[in-house]
């Protein structure tokens, strides 16, 4: 086999000196063409002396063979019932595979790549499993201006928007329009054709079921009978939005069904029917979304299911994968389940 050039040599010395590095900035570095620098670090890849990744090119790491001291740090914000689910998915497979794990609060405004960097700094950090929070779209879209960060990282249940620095990070996710597309059917083929969506509006999870839901109606012969209905008050990032009386718009829309999210809204929008005359599943059919509580009520709700500890360990193994194999990036939506608990009734 015969040994790296010249400047694939003075590549590794800078990889040995500096740690992780773009090739685009190599690329000016070395006053050559992106093209001619990327088939350096393809052959080094090739004989194993560099992983490439994200648009970026770092030494092998040494760390995978000792479990002992490796550091699978988790980004995720500290008040999420359904996050915390996922985490736990994560946790149980790092400590599986032998390793630790560090978990530290992301804040609703922080970006990416400075919870990344924060994640490298941790001693012993193997690479970082990152939850943005990204309640708005603008905050989504001033991601997209960030560039990608250097150290290996998961997006968990989040994909970052296409075409950003930051879609070159492996992510892993529910795929919440097939979750839509199971509640729809199961009300459908209970008779009902008049479904109303009751949601919250302020996560990206969110915003896929509202757009979903009003994309899918039209395909299952449904009727829209009117834009999602905010449900709680905090459920949009704007606090001036309004919340609407809900058995008040079932009465005028003659709705027989609802779509809820979060299940703990779904609860609380129980608690509103029965006070308002609606008897749940008599009245009003529901399918709560999430499946973090809708278990624990006293009247359990039929609920779409995410595999949230199934996406936590995902974002271990898309993590290990990036670390010591590296490869091409990959996007991965795994598929939710539905739960029948009895709160939906055949329509006559």
């Amino acid at each position: 086999m015969s040994k790296p050039s010249a400047r694939q040599e003075r590549i590794l010395a800078i990889l040995r000196s500096r740690g992780p590095a773009r090739v685009a900035e190599l690329a000016r570095e070395f006053d050559v063409s992106p093209i001619t620098l990327r088939r350096d670090v393809e052959e080094l890849a090739r004989r194993e002396h560099v992983v490439r990744g994200h648009g970026v090119v770092r030494l092998p790491s040494s760390r995978r063979t000792d479990r002992s001291t490796g550091v699978v740090v988790v980004m995720a914000p500290p008040r999420s019932a359904y996050l915390a689910q996922i985490v736990k998915g994560a946790q149980q497979a790092v400590e599986e595979l032998g390793l630790r794990w560090r978990v530290e609060d992301i804040g609703d405004r922080e970006m990416v790549g400075s919870a990344v960097r924060r994640g490298a700094a941790v001693s012993g950090a193997l690479g970082t499993l990152v939850f943005p929070r990204w309640r708005t779209v603008a905050a989504v879209e001033a991601e997209g201006d960030e560039p990608a960060p250097g150290s290996p990282a998961v997006l968990v249940e989040r994909f970052a928007p296409a075409g950003s620095a930051l879609a070159e990070l492996d992510a892993v996710r529910t795929d919440h329009s097939h979750g839509v597309l199971l509640a729809l059917r199961h009300l459908r083929e209970r008779g009902h054709t008049r479904i109303l969506l009751v949601a919250r509006n302020d996560s990206p999870t969110a915003r896929t079921i509202r757009a979903a839901f009003v994309a899918q109606l039209p395909g299952l012969g449904l009727p829209l009978l009117t834009e999602p209905l905010l449900s709680a008050a905090g459920a949009d990032p704007d606090p001036g939005t309004p919340v609407p009386h809900v058995p008040a718009v079932v009465r005028e829309t003659g709705a027989t069904a609802l779509l809820a999210h979060s299940d703990v809204d779904a609860l609380n929008l129980v608690q509103q029917l029965h006070g308002a005359g609606l008897d749940v599943p008599d009245d009003v059919s529901v399918v709560a979304y999430d499946d973090v509580v809708a278990g624990l009520g006293g009247l359990e709700l039929t609920t779409v299911a995410p595999p949230k500890r199934e996406i936590g360990r995902e974002a271990v193994a898309l993590l290990l994968d990036r670390v010591e194999r590296g490869g091409p990036v990959r996007h991965v939506e795994l598929l939710p389940g539905l739960v029948d608990r009895g709160s939906t009734c055949p329509r006559d």
